[in-house]
């Protein structure tokens, strides 16, 4: 069976989620969606949504017809674009997360009938506020801080615990960062619970939510006030605020946003998992071209412009041979004897005059028209016949006649007059 898989990338986790196949519809007939967590670093998000992918897609099983993979901004979507291509993944489509959590949204009922939404997304390493047109899908005004994160909230918890129940703080790099996991465990907890003691390697853990409030009201408070000046950059006035990320269970956060900004506050039920099924719902194949193939049945197109480089060559060494052929029978003659000079053979040449004769040439002797007195480029035509008939002047005669080889056509090789054709020749 063919399904399609939805991955939003953060810098602590990539959260991928797909249709519930099971139960296809969950409590008040919104489709139901599987969910799953990886766990990565920051700076290797992409790299880990990538690998994850790619043996997802070699587990088998259920196959996956479509990816839809959710981005931040244009930086994210091109470092996905690389990694996936490292991976050789292709059927995926890259999805803005302002549009993926929309539709997730709308198919929810969450967010009625709001025109404008401010989308206040709290995550890990940092916080990006969007101002968006809900019909066009259009990001009036965009803006991401730093300032305040849940990487932040999860530090002050770990140096309270330092300073007020005396923990040591974690000396190596993997105690540290299991300490780092239950002080995230704890700032959890404490969304649903006024009070928590975590144990860890390094002491127990022991908050109230009052106590958390008071560590965090200061950061989350300007967090308020930076959503505020992205409203004013959008020149629009917005309808409702969404809250998305895991910053989006803290009780403060929902209080502060609804009190400062003084719009109704939208709380997904999943408001880490929203931009990842909707990112699954936009999900289509994609068709990868396949190479060209080079076909036998179709005739090359050089065999169509005529004879090849390897034809030519063959031809014009065939020529060359038969001129060498020609040349070593014109140095040959009869069992070896030397040739004379002015006795054509009849048989073995073509004579071919331009002017027809009756009277033969001198075989060894001509004559040839002086020069006139003027100077002229163009040669001089045969003077007329004299009146005197004393002394007549001899018949000019006409040009040498032109001999030629009895060879196949179109080939000929011309002999000069007087040359006696060997009888060796292939005729």
């Amino acid at each position: 069976m063919s399904a399609v898989l939805g991955v939003s990338v953060g810098s602590s986790a990539v959260r991928m989620a797909r249709p519930d196949v099971a139960s296809r519809r969950g409590p008040g007939g919104v489709e139901a969606f599987q969910r799953q967590v990886i766990a990565t670093v920051p700076h290797r998000a992409e790299e880990t949504a990538a690998q994850s992918i790619g043996v997802l897609l070699a587990q088998g099983g259920e196959t996956v017809g479509a990816t839809g993979v959710a981005y931040a901004t244009q930086r994210q979507a091109d470092a996905l674009q690389q990694a996936m291509a490292r991976q050789r993944l292709h059927n995926y489509h890259l999805i803005p997360a302002s549009t993926a959590a929309i539709v997730r949204l709308e198919a929810t009922g969450e967010i009625y009938d709001y025109r404008t939404l401010v989308l206040y997304d709290l995550g890990s390493s940092g916080l990006t506020v969007s101002v968006v047109d809900r019909a066009s899908g259009e990001v009036l005004a965009t803006e991401r801080s730093t300032e305040i994160a849940g990487d932040y909230f999860d530090w002050l918890i770990s140096e309270h615990q330092a300073g007020a129940q005396g923990i040591v703080s974690p000396v190596g790099a993997d105690e540290a960062t299991a300490f780092n996991d239950r002080c995230r465990f704890a700032k959890e907890q404490l969304s649903a619970s006024e009070a928590i003691a975590v144990p860890s390697e390094a002491g127990l853990i022991l908050l109230s939510r009052e106590t958390f409030e008071s560590m965090i009201v200061v950061p989350v408070e300007g967090s308020a006030r930076f959503a505020r000046g992205v409203i004013a950059a959008s020149g629009r006035y917005p309808d409702a605020v969404v809250l998305l990320g895991g910053g989006a269970h803290i009780p403060l956060v929902q209080s502060i946003l609804r009190t400062w900004l003084n719009l109704p506050t939208v709380v997904p039920a999943e408001p880490e998992m929203v931009t990842a099924q909707g990112a699954a719902m936009l999900a289509t194949p994609v068709s990868v071209p396949e190479p060209q193939r080079i076909g036998t049945d179709a005739p090359s197109p050089r065999r169509t412009r005529g004879a090849s480089k390897r034809q030519l060559a063959i031809a014009g060494a065939a020529a060359a041979g038969l001129v060498v052929v020609a040349g070593i029978g014109l140095s040959m003659g009869r069992d070896g004897a030397n040739t004379t000079q002015g006795e054509g053979r009849a048989t073995a040449v073509t004579e071919d005059r331009e002017t027809p004769s009756t009277t033969s040439a001198p075989p060894t002797t001509t004559t040839t028209t002086p020069p006139p007195s003027t100077p002229s480029r163009a040669p001089a035509s045969p003077p007329a016949a004299e009146s005197s008939s004393a002394n007549p002047a001899p018949p000019v005669p006409g040009p040498p006649p032109r001999r030629y080889l009895n060879l196949p056509d179109p080939i000929q090789i011309e002999v000069p007059p007087g040359v006696e054709l060997p009888p060796g020749m292939v005729r």
